[in-house]
């Protein structure tokens, strides 16, 4: 009946929008190996889906408000028994104090965080709220990635190691170079600011990917988690009110890539030249509070990568960015990806003369970029792994036409 009267209040409501991306398409010619894109082509179009989700979440918190307040004092009973022998005294530490932009970004010198004290599970609108403020993503399969109950089967992890290596050698017979990019969770970089939760498996759905793909991919299969953790010790390197990294994680995860390419590394702390404002509050929005109750308390690091080189064509709003530079690199590079390739176009783009950043939904625009790149990146958040999958299929296709 709403449709009938008011189809655009009908599509405000029904239209789930993740990632800035286009609605699911069913995959005719894929559906033997997977039926993913089925499941995401239902997903997409359920009437009311997400509002109907938002509504139980909404009552359910309702409902567990008073739960959690005898669960948060029995669990920090149970979780502190023997404590009482000592007095430990847990040190808040200056990184988490709100930051006025401008002001000095705090270096984290130890770990400030006792991961034994129970918090209890939140959820609000899809959104996890963590320690000390912090939010997670509660859907897009980053819950399940954290806790361990999304993993591949054997046949499907074997699948993606087929996909890759049948690019692989198209790659190698037309001269190019393929490499494969995994973008860490913010839950995966960030685990000692999340709730008290009980996982599933600790060997979890990327560790498994990862370690297969090592020992049987020809193509390099990159996930900087190493770099982004290390580095999270001393900076922050994702948003804390955003899933995202920031800039500065964008150059870490940037410099793995590099390390695989053979491309030369540098610090990218030496980069840093102040803070600003992170501006970055997606997580607030999903849960539906508006920018003028939102504490803009969030800092970043201004980095200011190799000065000296010019780009012309940067736009990291467009979904399709072409770049042109006097870097050092003179390959043509395409890297197809989602949101997580803005934080790292800065930086590609002053390292390589000629740069095609392209959101995965829009590579039918760019068919001539991919043929004539020399080197072709394929990025993909942790969360949405098979998104860069189905990517890697559709590359394949554009070559055998």
């Amino acid at each position: 009946m709403l449709r009938l009267f008011s189809e655009e209040s009908y599509n405000a409501l029904s239209v789930v929008e993740t990632e800035k991306r286009q609605m699911q398409e069913i995959e005719w010619s894929n559906l033997i190996n997977t039926g993913e894109s089925v499941s995401g082509f239902i997903d997409d179009r359920i009437p009311f889906r997400y509002t109907l989700i938002s509504a139980y979440k909404s009552i359910n918190n309702v409902i567990d408000g008073q739960y959690q307040k005898v669960a948060t004092a029995v669990g920090q009973m149970l979780y502190s028994a023997g404590a009482e022998k000592k007095d430990k005294i847990v040190e808040r530490g200056q990184t988490n104090k709100p930051i006025v932009p401008g002001e000095e970004v705090q270096v984290a010198t130890e770990d400030i965080i006792d991961d034994d004290a129970f918090y209890p599970l939140r959820v609000n609108q899809d959104v996890i709220v963590g320690r000390f403020g912090w939010l997670f993503l509660y859907g897009e399969n980053e819950y399940e990635c954290y806790v361990g109950s999304n993993i591949l089967s054997e046949d499907e992890m074997q699948h993606y190691v087929n996909l890759v290596n049948q690019l692989q050698s198209i790659c190698a017979a037309r001269g190019k170079e393929l490499y494969v990019l995994i973008a860490p969770n913010k839950s995966s970089v960030y685990p000692k600011y999340m709730p008290t939760v009980e996982k599933v498996d600790d060997w979890r759905r990327i560790s498994r990917l990862y370690e297969k793909m090592q020992n049987e991919a020809k193509a390099p299969f990159i996930y900087p988690i190493i770099e982004e953790l290390e580095a999270s010790g001393t900076y922050q390197v994702y948003y804390k009110y955003d899933s995202h990294w920031n800039h500065l994680g964008g150059l870490y995860g940037t410099n793995a890539l590099y390390a695989a390419m053979g491309v030369e590394q540098t610090d990218p702390a030496s980069w840093i030249v102040g803070t600003q404002d992170a501006d970055k509050y997606e997580l607030y929005t999903y849960m539906g509070i508006p920018d003028s109750m939102v504490t803009h308390d969030d800092a970043e690091y201004t980095v200011d990568y190799r000065p000296d080189v010019t780009v012309n064509g940067l736009n990291v709003e467009k979904m399709i960015c072409r770049t042109t530079s006097n870097g050092a690199n003179e390959k043509k590079l395409c890297l197809i990806g989602d949101s997580f390739r803005v934080n790292m176009m800065p930086y590609i783009s002053k390292d390589f003369t000629n740069c095609t950043f392209v959101h995965r939904d829009y590579m039918k625009e760019v068919s001539s970029d991919i043929k004539n790149a020399d080197i072709i990146v394929i990025e993909a958040v942790e969360r949405y792994d098979y998104e860069g999958f189905k990517t890697i299929q559709k590359v394949i296709n554009l070559f055998s036409n």
